[in-house]
């Protein structure tokens, strides 16, 4: 779905303009809020002018990932299941 998100902003020339853009990138900040909870908020570097080139909705996901891969970590070290 990040990928996605990422992807059409690239594929489509018009959503890199400052008020249609603007718009999508609002809208991908919802659906990534609805994804992934307050890491959704790192969507919200979109809105930064000049941010607009780096894939923040795969970042956002990547952090999501890996903050969940920890947490199952440290409960398997906590319970001796590691």
């Amino acid at each position: 779905m990040c990928l996605t998100l990422d992807g059409v902003e690239y594929v489509i020339p018009i959503l890199l303009t400052p008020f249609v853009g603007d718009i999508y990138d609002v809208v991908a900040l919802v659906i990534s809020l609805y994804l992934f909870g307050w890491f959704g908020l790192i969507s919200a570097l979109d809105l930064v002018p000049y941010l607009d080139i780096l894939p923040v909705n795969t970042i956002a996901w990547l952090v999501w990932a890996l903050s969940r891969r920890w947490g199952d970590i440290q409960d398997a070290m906590r319970y001796g299941r590691f």
